[in-house]
Formats: structure tokens, C-alpha cells, sequence
């Protein structure tokens, strides 16, 4: 009897064990021991992640494998094999991989750097032929901000006594003076799906992280609410306010009531533009104008410096960097020798060069500029021979500048109420320095009745958090959290 009772608690205990989803947490690294970022960690044909900028990754163990091994596989380094049985974790080094072409022919002929880059634009509507598709996402966002400059003056009110108005001016004083010259970096991670047929785009978010410290956060959006928390004491709760910045009306009814309403969630939209110029739009990076190394070949010096291979496939390596002042990216192309699809990219904009520039310092105290733009893209191949996006990384710094005056002009409710009115001048000068890290986890095709039922909602929920749980993320195939995110503070 307690033998069988001992057998069937043995049992159940390995039944336990077998339900519970395992994860394996390792490090990739090069022969000088050297991490390797953004390597794809594959358990048969469309299961697995890819490592993070420091060369680590999580992911969990299917219940089910296609396979009984564990492919590493990256651009430049020979594929590292792994059973799965013996798939513990620890550290896994690649041999790097990058030839000589010299006498080597491929498709037995030597083309040139520009004559490749014109079959890879003859050849790109084929190999990267849009589909109706619903993709499994996780996009990591950072961003960095550094309040450079930042005044505030009150220039006149009608709205409240002099000496209330110098406890306000006292108190943002002492608002801009503590953050004046300061940094502050916040993340926000993103798991969902993003629905596409044709041109049209539908997002639907599952789960939304957002890890900040509100004290030391000195971004635009929560140094405006600082502001608009000290400005809204000296307005008359109930009523409302006409806004204005300059000539142009920010606002017709602005109500500060003391009841504060629910907030409804970032807009879904503001991330789906997000998602898709990462996704879509760098599928169809053959029609950027923008991207003038693909066409424009009198700008640049275009260098063949090799062949790797990558699942097997040939791959040419082409270095362009700028000959004329025209041009605006350094960076490699990695070309599938056979159908001279692109299945890297990578570039950056030179220094000097801006990406967008709106400069109205003068006119209406504005100047926007976004610059130091660096990309680095990869594509899969699916069943049919088509390419898609797997994993972007884009990063760039935006330089803003405003010094605007703002009033707040008392809605009258009868007309014979006398107008009452606060005038502020401010100026505000940051960068922001984004990084933007989109991982397409799993990509499958979707009917267009299936399309049409999906109803994407206005906003989405997000959670603020203040430190890292690692939790969080348990059991999702997701960007393994780097040093900065487990150390936040």
C-alpha cells in the first residue's frame, strides 16, 4: 500500500513538473568573449527569441518542440547547434564567419556593389510582397531626456492678488531650478498583435509596462503636468478657460475642476503609428526616398568586403559610406546572393545631417530637430520565399526649443462678468534620446473576414511601475530585460 501510494505521489509530482513552463536564461558571446546583441535563439522553424543588446536571453521551454535542437544563428557566425535535451542554459560562443570573395564565384558571375543594389531593387516588390498577416509583437521603448534650459515668467493676471501670485511664482521657480540641467529615463514595454491587410493596420494591446520614477521624470509630458499642478491652484475650480500660445487657440474650454476625471489610456493609435514604422514601413524600405544609398550610387563608395552565410544561404556584405555632401547615411547591406534579397540592413545618419528640422525660433519660438538616426533591421524568410521584418532597433536624438507666451483667459458665463485673464512666458530647451526595439515573435496569415472582426479600442491600459519585477514578462517569449532595466531606480 505505501509503495503504490509512493509510485502515484511520484507520479503526480512529475505531472506537476511537466505542467510547469520552464525557462532557460543564457548569454551568447564571440570567441573574445564578447557579447553578441540581437541573435536569433530558434526551437524549430517558428518558435523562439532573439538575445537583447547585451547578448542575453530568456525563453521558455514549449511544451511541444518541432525540433530536438536549439539553433543560434546570426549574420557573420556559423550556426551553433544545441540538443534540446541537454539545452541548460550558461554561456554558448559563436565562431564568426565572413569571407573572402576573391576567387569565389556566386551565380557564376562577380557583380559589382551598385550592380547588386540594383537587383535588390528590381527584386524587392517580389521578395518582400505584402500579406495579410496578424503579428505577435514586443516592442521595448527607452527614453532619455536632459532639460538643457528652461525659464518662466509671469507676465500679468487678472485672476488672482499679487501676493498669491508671488507664492506661484516661487513655487515653479523652484520646480525649474531642480530640474534645470537634469536626466531622467524611463522604459515602456508593449506585448500584442498587430493586424494588417493591404495598407490597413489594426492593433490590439495585451499587456503594456511602463517603468518610470515620476519624481526625477523630467520628460515633456510630466514637466507640463508639474506646471499645469502648480498653474491650476490659482484657477477658479468649475470654470473654464480659453488657451491660447501666441495667435494659435490650444484650447476653447479647459476645465481645471476639482474633481479629477479617469484617465482613459494612452491613445492606440500613437502606438500603432509607432509599430508600423517600424514594421511596415521598413518592409517596403526599397520605395524610402529617404534611403538614397539604394539609388542615389554617385553620392556614395559602395565596397563588396565579403560573403557570410546565414541559414545556409550566401550572403553578400556591401560597406557604402559618403563621397558628396549629399549623401546622409554610412552603414552595410547583407544580400541574399540568390534572389539579392536584403536580410539586414543596417545604417546611420552622418553628423550634421537631420532626419526631420522645423526651425521657427524667430517666427513663433519653436525649433524641432531629429538627428543622429541609427537603424538596424532583420528579415525572415517564410515558406513561400517572402521577407519580413523580425527584429528593428532604431534610435535619435530630438532637439526641442520653445518660448512661447501662454494665456489663460476666463470662459465669461454672462456677459457682463469682467474678463479675467493670466499671461505666462516660458521657454523650454531638451533632447530626447529614443530608442525603439520592435521583436515580431510570430507572424500568420489572417483572412480578411478574420480582419474585419477585429475592432481595435481608442486606448489601451499601461501600468506604471517603479522598479523591475521580473514577473512581469514570466513565461512570455519577450527582449530579456537589460542592466539598466534591472537596476532602475
Amino acid at each position: 500500500m505505501k509503495t503504490k501510494l509512493s509510485i502515484s505521489l511520484l507520479t503526480f509530482l512529475l505531472f506537476t513538473i511537466s505542467l510547469a513552463a520552464q525557462s532557460v536564461t543564457g548569454t551568447i558571446v564571440d570567441a573574445k568573449k564578447e557579447p553578441i546583441p540581437y541573435v536569433s535563439v530558434m526551437i524549430g522553424p517558428a518558435y523562439g527569441v532573439v538575445s537583447n543588446e547585451e547578448g542575453i536571453f530568456i525563453i521558455t521551454l514549449p511544451e511541444k518542440a518541432d525540433a530536438d535542437k536549439v539553433t543560434f544563428s546570426s549574420i557573420g557566425f556559423e550556426n551553433l547547434e544545441v540538443p534540446l535535451a541537454q539545452f541548460k542554459g550558461g554561456t554558448f560562443t559563436l565562431k564568426e564567419k565572413v569571407n573572402e570573395l576573391d576567387n569565389v564565384f556566386i551565380n557564376n558571375k562577380k557583380y559589382t556593389p551598385t550592380e547588386i543594389l540594383a537587383l535588390v531593387t528590381q527584386n524587392a516588390p517580389k521578395n518582400y510582397a505584402a500579406q495579410d498577416t496578424k503579428q505577435t509583437f514586443f516592442l521595448r521603448s527607452s527614453s532619455e531626456n536632459k532639460m538643457i534650459d528652461t525659464k518662466f515668467e509671469l507676465i500679468k493676471s487678472s485672476l488672482e492678488k499679487k501676493s498669491a501670485l508671488k507664492g506661484m511664482n516661487k513655487e515653479i521657480e523652484e520646480l525649474i531650478k531642480k530640474n534645470k540641467g537634469q536626466k531622467s529615463l524611463n522604459f515602456s514595454e508593449y506585448y500584442g498583435f498587430l493586424y494588417q491587410q493591404n495598407t490597413t493596420t489594426k492593433v490590439a494591446v495585451e499587456k503594456a509596462i511602463k517603468l518610470i520614477n515620476k519624481e526625477k521624470d523630467i520628460s515633456g509630458e510630466q514637466m507640463n503636468n508639474k506646471l499645469i499642478a502648480v498653474i491650476k491652484k490659482h484657477l477658479e475650480p468649475g470654470a473654464t478657460y480659453k488657451v491660447k500660445t501666441g495667435l494659435l487657440t490650444v484650447d476653447d474650454s479647459l476645465s481645471f475642476d476639482s474633481k479629477e476625471k479617469k484617465a482613459e489610456g494612452p491613445k492606440t493609435d500613437e502606438l500603432r503609428s509607432n509599430i508600423t514604422k517600424l514594421s511596415t514601413s521598413l518592409n517596403k524600405f526599397y520605395t524610402d526616398e529617404d534611403l538614397d544609398f539604394l539609388t542615389e550610387f554617385k553620392r556614395y563608395t559602395y565596397t563588396l568586403e565579403g560573403y557570410s552565410t546565414f541559414n545556409d544561404e550566401t550572403i553578400y556584405i556591401i560597406d557604402f559610406q559618403p563621397k558628396k555632401n549629399a549623401a546622409k547615411y554610412s552603414g552595410k547591406l547583407y544580400v541574399n546572393a540568390v534572389d539579392f534579397a536584403v536580410v539586414k540592413l543596417d545604417y546611420a545618419m552622418i553628423d550634421g545631417k537631420t532626419e526631420h528640422n522645423v526651425n521657427l525660433k524667430f517666427l513663433l519660438g519653436i525649433k524641432a530637430t531629429e538627428d543622429k538616426v541609427k537603424v538596424s533591421a532583420t528579415y525572415t524568410k517564410n515558406e513561400a520565399g517572402q521577407y519580413a521584418v523580425n527584429f528593428v532597433k532604431k534610435q535619435s536624438n530630438t532637439y526641442f526649443y520653445i518660448d512661447r507666451p501662454l494665456k489663460f483667459t476666463k470662459n465669461k458665463v454672462d456677459k457682463n462678468e469682467e474678463e479675467k485673464m493670466m499671461k505666462i512666458d516660458f521657454l523650454i530647451e531638451a533632447d530626447n534620446y529614443k530608442t525603439a526595439e520592435l521583436f515580431i515573435i510570430e507572424r500568420e496569415k489572417i483572412s480578411p473576414g478574420a480582419f474585419a472582426a477585429i475592432t481595435e479600442k481608442p486606448n489601451y491600459e499601461i501600468k506604471e511601475i517603479s522598479k523591475y519585477d521580473a514577473s512581469i514578462w514570466e513565461n512570455y517569449n519577450v527582449l530579456a530585460p537589460v542592466a539598466a532595466i534591472k537596476n532602475y531606480k
